[in-house]
């Protein structure tokens, strides 16, 4: 009992930490608009081309720039929003939401936009951005470290140690999925391959679970265009994530540990190790997360028979931080073709 009621007065001074650092004017906003009726692909050129100007602005890797003006941090990163673009920025200076710099360049780009409205959209937008502070890149924007480093680098290992030889974390055959996707589609993009007259559409998911912190769900739709059949040889990915990376990742960073999390401190320590028993509606959650990434997570295909002028699935989970694509080997004819996309 003294070490919970310890736990907890520790707790305490960590929340009135928190909201003294948050007074004290770090970080003073989060914030997010949607462009409307613009593709990311059409927006981020301009955006590189306004932003290249400017000696204070960093350009970072997936659509994201730095930029230091007087005492003043601003963070900013744009998101596919299928046919709109979504704008997420974090700054530790006074904003004004409706007149302020970014809004200029809508107006003079004749941009209609709105302030962002999807939950799900923000929720993750601000993850993505205190994940990229703790590691360090944004020198000068203040987000508490992660307290739960050592917890979760505990869970992976054990992870590691009980997927061996467990058959329901390797691989699973690849079989065609015709079933509907019931997923927000955030981007979708079509590439055409004209010496195998092959067409390839990817489409891009958010998932409805935690592991969306993580990944994103990936649709590609491959149609032979041509009179004659095609043998797809081979699918491959020098990275795509699996069931086990999904488990390790997400477990630990279930709603029991969102708090801690937040604060810095490994919920186990400020219970008095109280909170590891109530684990039941967690694994509830792990099975949720299992079910819904167990059918992204198939083999990719081999020697599979593309008819003429028919389509087939392929259905994957890519890290969100470094997506990589899909390299194809098919046989037309006696003759093989590579594309990758």
């Amino acid at each position: 009992m003294k070490k919970m009621l310890k736990g907890i007065c520790v707790l305490s001074s960590l929340i009135i930490f928190a909201a003294a650092a948050n007074a004290a004017g770090m970080i003073k906003d989060y914030h997010a608009y949607r462009i409307k009726g613009q593709n990311i692909r059409k927006v981020v050129p301009v955006v590189d081309y306004a932003l290249g100007q400017e000696v204070a602005v960093k350009k970072l890797a997936r659509n994201a720039y730095y930029a230091t003006y007087d005492d003043g941090h601003y963070y900013m990163k744009f998101y596919p929003a299928l046919h709109d673009t979504d704008v997420y920025i974090v700054t530790d200076a006074e904003y004004d939401k409706d007149n302020n710099d970014v809004t200029d360049f809508f107006k003079s780009q004749r941009y209609q936009y709105e302030t962002l409205q999807d939950k799900e959209a923000y929720k993750e937008y601000k993850f993505d951005f205190v994940d990229y502070a703790r590691s360090g890149a944004l020198d000068g924007l203040f987000t508490l470290p992660d307290g739960l480093k050592p917890l979760k680098k505990g869970m992976s290992k054990l992870n590691d140690k009980m997927s061996k030889g467990n058959e329901k974390t390797s691989a699973i055959p690849y079989s065609e999925d015709k079933d509907p996707i019931d997923l927000t589609c955030v981007d979708s993009v079509e590439f055409y391959n004209a010496d195998a007259n092959v067409t390839v559409t990817i489409n891009e998911y958010r998932l409805k679970n935690k592991e969306n912190k993580y990944v994103h769900a990936f649709e590609y739709i491959v149609k032979n265009n041509s009179n004659s059949d095609i043998k797809v040889e081979k699918v491959y990915s020098e990275r795509l994530a699996g069931l086990k990376d999904i488990t390790t990742s997400t477990f630990v960073d279930l709603d029991r540990l969102d708090l801690a999390d937040n604060l810095a401190v490994p919920l186990a320590f400020v219970t008095g190790g109280a909170s590891l028993g109530f684990t039941v509606a967690n694994n509830v959650r792990l099975g949720m997360v299992i079910k819904e990434a167990t059918r992204f997570s198939h083999s990719l295909p081999e020697n599979y028979d593309l008819k003429a002028n028919s389509s087939m699935r392929i259905l994957c989970l890519k890290f969100k931080d470094d997506p990589k694509p899909l390299q194809f080997t098919v046989n037309k004819l006696g003759r093989t073709y590579r594309f990758t996309y």
